[in-house]
Parts: C-alpha cells; sequence; structure tokens
C-alpha cells in the first residue's frame, strides 16, 4: 500500500507531461534549452511559468510558457537562478511540495543553461577576436617591410640627393683652388654649407632634442631651421614613449618640411593636443593640391598607419591641412560585452545574429569574412555612448563610456561616424556644453543613428541606451550587412534576408521615430506622449503605458487599446499629415504589442 503512494508523484508528473529537468537537457540543443526547460516546468505545474531577469523597477522576460507573459507580479513561486535572473511560477493548477521541487530543479538546470550560453558567447567573440588579430597581424607584417623599405629609400634619397651633390661642388672648387691657386674662400664656404646640410639629414634621422626634451621641443628646432616661419600652440602634455614620440616627430616634421619647406610672408600654423593620443594639426597657405600632399607624404602616412595611428591629407579653404594622430596606446583596451541573459529575450537580435552567422559562412575562407567577422564583434558589444567633455560623474551600466575632451566640431562628428577607430562606433553622444551646429548636421546626416543629448540628461540617456542595446546593436549590424551584402552573388538569399529585416524589424522603426521625435519633426503636442510609448522612459510595458509597477495585467491591457485607439484617431484626423500618419502607425503597432493574451 506504501509503495503504491510512492507512485503517485511519479504517475501525476508521467501524466502532466513533466520530465526531470536532466531529460530535457539531453534531448534539446543548447540554444533551446531554457525555453524547455520552461515549457516544461509549465506543462508540470499546470500554470504559467517565466524566467525573467531584473529591468529597471520590474523584470523582463526573457522565456516564457505559455509565450507573451509580460508580468510576473502575482507569482505564486519563484526561485533564483545562478547565471541571473529568476523563474517565476504564476496561477499553478498544482501548487505542492512537489510542484516546488520542480521549480528549484528547473531554476538549477536553467542557471547551468544560463552560464552555458555565456561560456559560448565568450569562446565566440575570442575565436572572432583570434581571427582579426591573425589578419591584423599579417598586414602588419606586411606593411612593416614596406615602412623599412620606404625609410631606406628615404635616408638613402636625403644622403645622396643632398650630401653627394654638394661633394660634387666642393669637389670642383677645390679642383679649381689646386689648378688656378684662386677660390679657396668659396670652397671653405661650401664645405660649411656641406656640413650643415649633412647636419640636417643627421637630425631629421635623430633629433638631439628628441630623447632629451620631447617632441614639441624638437619639432620648434627643426622649424627655426625652415625658411617659412611656423606658429606652434597647443600641448602634448606628459613625456610619452620614445617610440610614440619619435614615430610622432618624423611624421609631423615630414609635413613642415613639405609646408615650410620654402619661404612665405604667412606662417605655417601647428596645433598640438592630447587625449587618448598624440595629436598635431599643420595648416599652411599655398598653391598644394590634396592630391600634391598625398603624392609627397605617402610614405610618412604608411608608416604612421603600421604605428597605429593615422595621418591624413586635404585642403580646406584654400590651406593645406596635415593632421596626425597617434594612439597612446596600442594594445587591446578591455571592452565590455551583452550579457546573453539580456540579449536572449530581443528576437531581433537573435534574427540578425543568425544572420551575421550565414554572411561568416557563406565567405568562410574569403578576404570578405574580416568583415563580417568585424560585424559579429560589434554585435557583442554594448552601445558606446561619447561624452564630450570632462570626464563625467556617473554611473553606466551596460554602457560603454568614451569619454572625450575635444571641440564638438564637424571633424569630431566624422570620428564618431566612422564603424572603425578608437572613436568610432558611437551610438549616442552627451555633450557637456551646447555643440555647433555643423556638428549636429554631421550626426544626422550619418549612416548609423547616433542619439545626441546634453547634460542634465546623462541618467535618462543611459538607461534607454541600456534598455535598447540589443536592437541598437541589430540595427548597426544590419547597416553594415547592408552594404557587405553586395559582395555575393546576385541571387543569394541573404541579400533579401537582411533587407527584409531592415524594412520589417518594428524594433527598427521605433529607433527611427524617437530619433524624429528628438529633432522635433513629428507630432507637435503630442511627441513627449508618443515617446514614452516608445520606450522614452523605459521598456517595460507599465512604463511605456505611463502606469505604476503595482498595474495588473488587465489594466496593461485595457491602456494599451486606448493608447490603440488614440493613435488611431489621430492619425484618422483630416488635419494630421502624411509623416505624422507613418507615425502613427508605427505607435498602433507598438500599443497593440502590449496586450496581453
Amino acid at each position: 500500500m506504501n509503495g503504491g503512494r510512492a507512485l503517485v508523484p511519479g504517475l501525476r508528473r508521467l501524466m502532466s507531461g513533466y520530465r526531470a529537468p536532466y531529460e530535457v537537457a539531453a534531448a534539446e540543443p543548447p540554444q533551446r534549452l531554457a525555453a524547455a526547460l520552461v515549457r516544461n516546468l509549465a506543462e508540470g505545474v499546470g500554470g504559467e511559468v517565466a524566467y525573467a531577469v531584473p529591468s529597471g523597477r520590474t523584470h523582463a522576460v526573457v522565456e516564457s510558457w505559455p509565450p507573451g507573459v509580460s508580468s510576473v507580479v502575482a507569482a505564486v513561486g519563484v526561485a533564483r537562478v545562478d547565471g541571473g535572473g529568476s523563474v517565476f511560477v504564476v496561477a499553478p493548477s498544482r501548487w505542492d511540495d512537489e510542484a516546488r521541487v520542480m521549480l528549484r530543479d528547473t531554476a538549477v538546470w536553467l542557471g547551468t543553461a544560463v552560464r552555458l550560453e555565456r561560456l559560448r558567447a565568450d569562446r565566440d567573440a575570442a575565436d572572432l577576436r583570434a581571427r582579426r588579430l591573425r589578419t591584423e597581424l599579417s598586414t602588419a607584417r606586411t606593411r612593416l617591410a614596406r615602412v623599412r623599405d620606404l625609410e631606406r629609400q628615404r635616408l638613402v634619397g636625403a644622403i645622396t640627393t643632398t650630401t653627394l651633390r654638394d661633394l660634387a661642388g666642393v669637389r670642383t672648387l677645390l679642383r679649381a683652388v689646386a689648378e688656378e691657386g684662386a677660390g679657396l674662400e668659396a670652397a671653405q664656404e661650401a664645405l660649411d654649407e656641406l656640413i650643415d646640410d649633412f647636419r640636417s639629414v643627421v637630425r631629421g634621422v635623430f633629433p638631439a632634442m628628441l630623447p632629451d626634451r620631447g617632441a614639441r621641443a624638437a619639432l620648434e628646432e627643426l622649424a627655426a631651421t625652415l625658411p617659412r616661419p611656423v606658429n606652434f600652440t597647443g600641448d602634448l602634455g606628459p613625456r610619452a614613449g620614445w617610440q610614440l614620440e619619435s614615430g610622432f616627430y618624423h611624421a609631423v616634421a615630414s609635413a613642415l618640411n613639405l609646408l615650410a619647406g620654402r619661404e612665405h610672408p604667412r606662417a605655417v600654423t601647428v596645433v598640438l593636443g592630447r587625449d587618448d593620443a598624440l595629436r598635431a594639426r599643420v595648416t599652411a597657405s599655398g598653391p598644394l593640391s590634396a592630391q600634391d600632399l598625398l603624392t609627397a607624404l605617402g610614405h610618412d602616412i604608411e608608416r604612421v598607419a603600421v604605428l597605429g595611428g593615422e595621418m591624413t591629407c586635404g585642403v580646406v579653404d584654400g590651406s593645406a591641412v596635415v593632421t596626425v594622430r597617434l594612439a597612446e596606446r596600442t594594445e587591446p583596451v578591455a571592452v565590455t560585452r551583452f550579457d546573453p541573459a539580456v540579449v536572449g529575450r530581443s528576437a531581433i537580435y537573435r534574427q540578425v545574429r543568425d544572420l551575421v552567422r550565414q554572411g561568416q559562412a557563406a565567405t568562410d575562407g574569403l578576404p570578405e569574412r574580416a568583415a563580417w567577422d568585424a560585424v559579429a564583434e560589434r554585435l557583442t558589444m554594448p552601445p558606446r555612448l561619447a561624452v564630450v567633455g570632462p570626464d563625467p560623474d556617473f554611473a553606466a551600466p551596460g554602457v560603454a563610456v568614451l569619454v572625450v575632451d575635444a571641440p564638438a566640431d564637424r571633424a569630431l562628428a566624422e570620428e564618431f561616424l566612422a564603424d572603425d577607430g578608437p572613436r568610432g562606433g558611437v551610438d549616442a553622444v552627451l555633450c557637456q556644453s551646447a555643440p555647433t551646429h555643423e556638428f549636429r548636421t554631421a550626426l544626422r546626416a550619418g549612416r548609423n543613428r547616433v542619439a545626441l543629448a546634453v547634460a542634465g540628461s546623462s541618467e535618462a540617456l543611459v538607461s534607454a541606451l541600456a534598455a535598447r542595446g540589443p536592437a541598437i546593436a541589430a540595427r548597426r549590424a544590419v547597416a553594415a550587412m547592408t552594404e557587405l551584402v553586395r559582395a555575393l552573388p546576385g541571387d543569394h538569399r541573404l541579400r533579401w534576408a537582411v533587407e527584409r529585416v531592415g524594412v520589417d524589424a518594428h524594433e527598427f522603426a521605433e529607433l527611427d521615430l524617437l530619433h524624429d521625435l528628438e529633432r522635433g519633426d513629428l507630432l507637435r503636442g503630442v511627441a513627449s506622449a508618443a515617446a514614452r510609448l516608445l520606450g522614452a522612459d523605459g521598456v517595460d510595458p507599465r512604463s511605456r503605458l505611463g502606469l505604476p509597477e503595482s498595474a495588473t495585467t488587465d489594466e496593461i491591457s485595457a491602456k494599451a487599446r486606448d493608447e490603440v485607439t488614440r493613435w488611431r484617431a489621430h492619425a484618422e484626423h483630416p488635419v494630421t499629415g502624411g509623416r505624422d500618419r507613418a507615425a502613427c502607425e508605427v505607435l498602433v503597432r507598438t500599443a497593440e504589442g502590449l496586450l496581453t493574451p
């Protein structure tokens, strides 16, 4: 009789469809394990089960059964998951000791699943980084060999075109002295000039002032020997390493020799600076074109690139401009990556990640693979916030912060918009002081949307970036993939898939509409209500609908229906323009998505 009673729990579990978590783990692939464990527990207790992680004032559901569970406020059972988050049981048909054991066992295995997913993500990231570093190493070795050849040619050229030419002149004068007994004074002057020229060549190879007093003093010494006046402003800060200062000096010296090598009434200006790198901007009026600059400084541009820096040439308002930037550190900086538990709840992120992996597979073994690897690596990183001004005093969980103490001008905006570089890949900018009109205009013209805020809104900006991190990363990846798929065959299915996800993704439409609302272009008078619904105050349903944290599921549904009605009516109003009507359609779809099943 006792044996029969002992069989009852097992028979009950069998009839409910519940399996031991280890059986689920043995049968399901790793990427579906969390969802399978949640469903298994829901079937075992006969209710709703959700795996959720903390998100602001509430919890964000990562997996649930049945699908669509958005609130865990009414949970009767909770078990913490070691990997992050908790498992919630809502409205079970049975809740006894056996059901509690099921909950605890499921939480343990969910913790294992989360840790495995994180390890897999770390492994994938390490593999991507190893691939990229191998490619960079091979490229750097090739370019370094090229730079050695260029440097050898430069030194040989400096000696042969200057020293040997002067030696020929001295030889002629000395021959005249020997044959005619006259011209000794002229020969002595030519010999003195030869010695001065040779000293200049040696100074160019190894400036005596550089190791003792630094790059600026060495550049000022060089400028004193040039026929055109040179004015220096700015400061390079504390001394840097020899390799850094030497590379920086030779790059700027090449620009000075080119731009100040001939007499001219107007001075050359050199603006020096330092943040995360040594910087110089050399400006000189004159007849040189951008192509002339590139031709003359091509070797130096390559040499600076090998050192991990950048040298650019151009003509601005009739003046030649050469900029040199050499990073203070060339070793890789530790980067923050998304928590798999956070990105796991974003369907669009998972969809885009799958497309990136397909692109990697399609280009495996080809040169284009490196570009796809770069997109995959960037996809794992949280949003990047650039703070223009002094180092901010606020916490930024879930966001990578870049501090730039430089003028907010067009040049800085272009650095932020670049896909790579130490200041590239920025998703939002926080200006400690008012940015220039050119800065704003340049940011708006970029391929990727970049949010712009001013001091005082840091907390809201960081919160919004962290909450929308997966969608922001996915949209940036789609923008990059849109260009990469052009290299694939015209009938490749990935071309169509990337285009479709870019057009159909509602998360992207929300981000674009929020950006337009911030600019004041749409829905005047009701923009704040629209922004709240789009998630400006938080992406959870209660924050979007302006409800308290204690709001029930029925209250959420009722408020969401009101929002659907409101924005449909606004769209159908006779005075609503075409762009506002399209914005209302996005808002209606957002509100419909908040309706609980």
